[in-house]
């Protein structure tokens, strides 16, 4: 009986199907990530007006985002790690949705800089998303679809971006 390894058996398979829809998956994951984290830079002016608050606590925001990252990177690869891939992506994916939500509805800004900072605890897991579509493919392929996959951030900055200017 023949034996394969991962590597084997998805070079031999190639990229079908299944692949395609992972990355879909994971590529949507990854532009709601690129979009949580460009968010602030449109909508700063905004709360600064609103709130009356200096430029230094505006940009405050989006520093306490890059902050909760540092901290949910450790944690979110430790649980992907522990319990899968697809765990921590469900989890951190949540996560963030439930935070950006909240944040949304902020009375004021203390509460606005630790919901954002939370945010940034869930954006901190994004980096699961590319570790988990490319173990599904091929390994002779991985570069190139690492660079196709980072397309997807692109789109997500691009549609933040259309969005704010609708």
């Amino acid at each position: 009986m023949e034996t394969y390894t991962t590597d084997d058996a998805l070079t031999k398979m190639g990229f079908g199907r299944s692949q395609a829809l992972v990355l879909v998956y994971a590529g949507m994951g990854w532009v709601a990530e690129a979009m949580e984290l460009m968010l602030l830079s449109f909508l700063g002016p905004f709360v600064r007006e609103q709130w009356n608050i200096s430029p230094q606590n505006e940009s405050m925001l989006s520093s306490v985002v890059f902050a909760g990252m540092l901290i949910g990177a450790c944690a979110w690869g430790f649980v992907s790690d522990k319990y899968g891939r697809r765990t921590g992506l469900l989890f951190s994916t949540m996560f963030t949705s439930g935070m950006g939500f909240l944040s949304a509805l902020s009375p004021n800004y203390l509460c606005l800089v630790a919901l954002r900072f939370l945010v940034g605890v869930g954006v901190g897991g994004s980096h699961v998303f590319i570790s988990w579509f490319l173990e599904f493919v091929p390994a002779q392929n991985r570069g190139t679809w690492m660079v196709i996959f980072s397309l997807f951030w692109t789109l997500g900055t691009i549609l933040e971006a259309s969005l704010a200017w609708v």
